[in-house]
């Protein structure tokens, strides 16, 4: 692509995104955020790539998605708008006149497209029936500097609505970034996808394509066509009255709920069993099949999962209680201290059992004596010690923990969001669920049977790891924590020192072993 093109596609985007900038906060000043929100959401979609790649992401969980009042709100699963292209000279350029004699026919016209590629249908000279998937012109050009305008643009303005946990924001943003590009890598993608093919090829239930290695290049993947009906059909069915019960019964003879609860169950416990996972479980990506089986889709989106794993199985088991309804905010309040600011949890801990050695009498547990006026400020704010009632309409375990510290974020909390991968990818199962009508049904059978599994297979993962931290490191942790709450609530400052001693001493007087 010449350069002049190049150069004219990147100034045209950064006017339309200054102007969007700028349109968006007029309507936030106005409090027309509806109209605000259906604004950058549609703007996104005419935007393409990874705008539409971070609606799917990043805001599918959001109050914007939720705001966001549009036909095109759908589209973003599947079904965008393709490309002009000449498969059969793509596919003789890519693989050479040996191997693309492989390939017997190919349909000119892609059946699906998405944020980066568009899919064709195809069939190998053995007859098997396969998809070719194709990575659009001009994305590896213009991907890096999407990133960067749309990074800009969050940062100045999403981040700006949400004023509660303090979050590392360029580690989110970079995290995101490195995603999304990774997209792009069609090679990794195949590799992937093959070895997720491997593990899961005698699953009974669980459906992954067949990978064509030997046909993938940098540019296209091949692999066995996957049949069935997408969730985001089934979302755009949903919308329109049609029992989805009735209907993937009628089709598949499938039970619907049971479909889920597989899918939903193996992808949580994957977490715990493997390094890395699909990512990207939308409804765009997955497909019902018959025989109660499903099937997975587009491998592009990996998620690392944690190295200790025990605090994220803390988040899975509180989540539990929260879908049960009989869950305090002090529990799960620990629980979110554990995973989104692991390096305070063991540092309270260290600290606690510091104390504890040197004295006989007056027990120290100092992550129980945060969380409890944790849960009192929480308490006064919502009138209420469980925290049920506030995630039946969110089901986003970052809100519920955001809500539980209080709003402005009174205890000073900087989130380390080392998982936000698989994080992101068990909220993402949970907007599946919510958007096909299942998430209350469905998700808390999940839990109580994935909780229940994880301790019968990983004993491991409830005991606590905080040994490594030395005292004076711990010490200077909680300092520093206490520091940042001190500038934002002094009274607070005041009652959380009262609570955390050394020999006697306010902790922030000590300063050694």
């Amino acid at each position: 692509m010449a350069k002049s093109t190049v150069a004219a596609i990147k100034r045209h985007r950064t006017t339309r995104l200054a102007k969007l900038l700028t349109r968006s906060y007029y309507l936030h000043r106005k409090k027309r955020d509806e109209e605000m929100y259906t604004l950058i959401c549609d703007e996104f979609v005419e935007l393409g790539g990874v705008y539409i790649k971070f609606l799917q992401g990043v805001l599918l969980r959001s109050k914007v998605m939720k705001k966001w009042h549009s036909p095109n709100k759908l589209k973003i699963f599947e079904n965008l708008e393709s490309e002009p292209v000449d498969i059969g000279a793509v596919l003789r350029r890519e693989l050479g006149e040996h191997k693309v004699k492989r390939i017997a026919l190919v349909q000119p016209q892609p059946f699906a497209a998405g944020s980066f590629g568009q899919v064709y249908y195809a069939q190998l000279d053995d007859g098997r029936q396969v998809i070719i998937k194709l990575l659009r012109p001009m994305i590896r050009e213009l991907l890096k500097y999407d990133l960067k305008l749309l990074s800009g643009f969050y940062k100045n303005f999403f981040v700006k609505l949400s004023k509660n946990m303090d979050i590392k924001l360029d580690t989110a943003v970079n995290e995101f970034s490195a995603a999304t590009l990774r997209e792009t890598d069609y090679i990794g993608e195949a590799q992937f996808a093959h070895e997720l093919h491997e593990r899961y090829k005698n699953h009974e239930k669980l459906v992954i394509p067949q990978t064509y290695l030997d046909l993938c290049t940098d540019n296209i993947i091949v692999q066995d066509y996957i049949g069935g009906i997408s969730g985001a059909a089934l979302v755009r069915l949903a919308s329109q009255g049609v029992s989805l019960d009735e209907y993937v019964a009628e089709q598949l003879g499938s039970n619907f709920e049971t479909q889920l609860e597989i899918f939903s169950e193996e992808t949580m416990m994957s977490i715990f069993a493997y390094d890395k996972i699909p990512g990207d479980p939308h409804p765009g990506n997955v497909k019902f099949l018959e025989n109660n089986k499903v099937g997975m889709i587009d491998f592009g989106v990996t998620a690392t999962t944690p190295v200790d794993k025990a605090p994220f199985f803390g988040i899975i088991e509180g989540y539990y209680h929260v879908t049960k309804g009989a869950h305090s905010a002090l529990a799960f309040f620990e629980n979110g201290l554990r995973f989104f600011v692991g390096d305070l949890y063991k540092s309270l801990r260290r600290i606690a059992r510091f104390i504890n050695e040197k004295q006989l009498d007056d027990k120290k547990d100092y992550v129980e004596e945060v969380t409890r006026i944790a849960e009192k400020t929480y308490v006064e704010a919502m009138g209420t010690d469980t925290i049920g009632s506030i995630t039946q309409n969110d089901q986003s375990v970052l809100t519920a923990v955001n809500k539980i510290i209080n709003k402005g974020n009174r205890f000073g909390l900087v989130m380390k969001l080392e998982s936000t991968e698989v994080l992101r990818t068990l909220q993402t199962l949970t907007s599946l669920l919510a958007s096909l009508g299942k998430y209350e049904t469905v998700m808390a059978t999940v839990l109580e049977r994935v909780v229940e599994r994880l301790k019968t297979e990983y004993p491991e993962l409830i005991q606590h790891k905080d040994d490594q931290v030395s005292l004076s490191d711990a010490i200077e942790v909680v300092v520093n924590w206490l520091e940042r709450v001190a500038d934002r609530d002094p009274a607070l400052f005041q009652e959380l020192s009262r609570k955390i001693m050394v020999n006697k001493s306010p902790l922030v007087e000590s300063n050694g072993e």
